[in-house]
């Protein structure tokens, strides 16, 4: 029976070692080429987007916000722990004026719920008010995707969480584009999305664009 148990210990130890080389990895290429895109001389006190897809996929905010200090430091299907995880690299070396954040969607896809992704919210903005105090937080809201409208209810309920936590905050803002996303049918309208009901179309971002704008000044 001992040696039993020892064998389940070893087992969980090599599993438990496994998943955290495989998650150390999951976005080390991303992540090493922030570092090639930067080059001796990373940008500093910049307008950063960073977060999910939805931001890594944005072509040009630099052009669309005329604004050459907006840095995009998206990197795809990443959730809010990986911001926290992959911190230094991909926030604090910028030493950012504003920080444009769009995280959480994939979260809750991933069966997490609105607490869990508010309490993991709340770890990040604290990591980015001790380290980085006089930084501007905008937090885009969790848009209402049609691929993921199943989880449209715990998305809203994070969204509201994070925005009334923010609210209690200086220097920090709710971004909203859920509500503008919504047509009359009370669906997001598909002209948002590429063909996945995922991913947003150019026209998509141009809508997030007109949102941002008076943030982004």
């Amino acid at each position: 029976m001992k040696i039993q148990k020892n064998i389940l210990i070893l087992f969980l130890f090599i599993s438990i070692n496994a998943f955290a080389q495989v998650y150390e990895n999951l976005f080390k290429d991303e992540i090493n080429n922030f570092t090639v895109l930067d080059g001796n001389n990373p940008v500093q006190e910049c307008i950063l987007f960073t977060g999910s897809s939805s931001i890594r996929m944005w072509k040009n905010p630099a052009k669309d916000f005329n604004n050459p200090k907006i840095l995009n430091r998206g990197f795809g299907g990443s959730q809010i722990i990986d911001l926290i995880e992959n911190f230094d690299q991909v926030i604090l070396k910028y030493h950012p004026k504003k920080i444009v954040i769009y995280s959480g969607d994939n979260d809750i896809q991933e069966d997490k719920s609105a607490e869990i992704v508010f309490g993991d919210f709340c770890t990040l903005y604290g990591m980015i008010k001790a380290k980085l105090p006089n930084a501007e937080v905008y937090y885009i809201a969790i848009k209402p995707s049609l691929n993921r409208w199943a989880k449209v209810i715990e998305m809203q309920k994070a969204n509201t969480m994070i925005h009334e936590y923010l609210n209690s905050k200086s220097n920090a803002f709710f971004v909203d584009v859920f509500s503008p996303m919504i047509d009359i049918s009370g669906k997001p309208s598909e002209k948002w999305f590429m063909e996945d009901g995922l991913h947003m179309t150019d026209e998509g971002y141009q809508l997030w664009t007109k949102i941002l704008a008076p943030y982004i000044k």
